[in-house]
């Protein structure tokens, strides 16, 4: 976890660089998804929404996010503090009786070098029809 600031510092710099080059348009804010967290570490993808699919190379690939209902919090604060979000999403989904289906986002709507009091990072948990 501690890793993360710099993991996505290069991994999201890579990819602008590198949709630029093969022309793709990025059509909104970066996001992570989430594989699995654990003591071991963090399983994530670094993901830039595109207006049209690019070719891939090496670790840059294009993926499609399956559409479908999710529950979403905003959570406005620094990035170590999202925990209590994924919490209320768990709470949520158990009084509602939903499970997930798939790995949760973290969708970044403003710049990370902004007043981490200000962040805003809004989490998307797919869940079960």
């Amino acid at each position: 976890m501690a890793d993360l600031a710099g993991f996505f510092g290069k991994a999201f710099a890579e990819l602008g660089a590198y949709v630029g080059t093969v022309g793709g348009q990025i059509a909104g804010p970066p996001l992570a998804r989430y594989h699995s967290v654990d003591a071991e570490g963090v399983d994530v993808e670094a993901v830039f929404p595109l207006a049209a699919p690019v070719a891939g190379r090496g670790d840059i690939q294009a993926i499609e996010l399956p559409a479908g209902p999710a529950v979403q919090v905003l959570h406005t604060g620094p990035y170590d503090e999202v925990g209590p979000v994924y919490d209320a999403i768990e709470t949520w989904l158990t009084e509602h009786g939903r499970e997930r289906a798939g790995p949760p986002c973290e969708v970044y709507l403003n710049e990370p070098g902004d007043d981490p009091s200000q962040l805003q990072t809004l989490v998307v948990q797919p869940i079960t029809a």
